[in-house]
């Protein structure tokens, strides 16, 4: 069995692959606050920093939403430029 496993680890070194995959390297998930829809058939929801209004419609079915929390990867922040003269 190690014989087996040895060869495909030499099989996957040389394509450049190595036996950790995607799988395993996750990013750090954190709570974030969501919008969802209010209907249960609907799966929308929106980050709250990406929300165009306070309360925001649905994006798919135009109704009601409901503030939530949904563990997300955290969005990379953006750089600030400076003024333009």
């Amino acid at each position: 069995m190690d014989v087996e496993k040895q060869v495909l680890n030499e099989e996957l070194t040389q394509e450049g692959k190595t036996e950790s995959t995607a799988a395993e390297v996750k990013p750090e998930l954190k709570p974030t606050v969501i919008w969802r829809c209010k209907d249960a058939e609907c799966k929308a929801w929106v980050r709250e920093e990406f929300a165009p209004d306070p309360y925001p419609p649905c994006p798919l079915c135009k109704g009601p939403t409901l503030r939530s929390f949904k563990h997300l990867p955290a969005m990379p922040k953006k750089a600030k430029r400076g003024k333009k003269k």
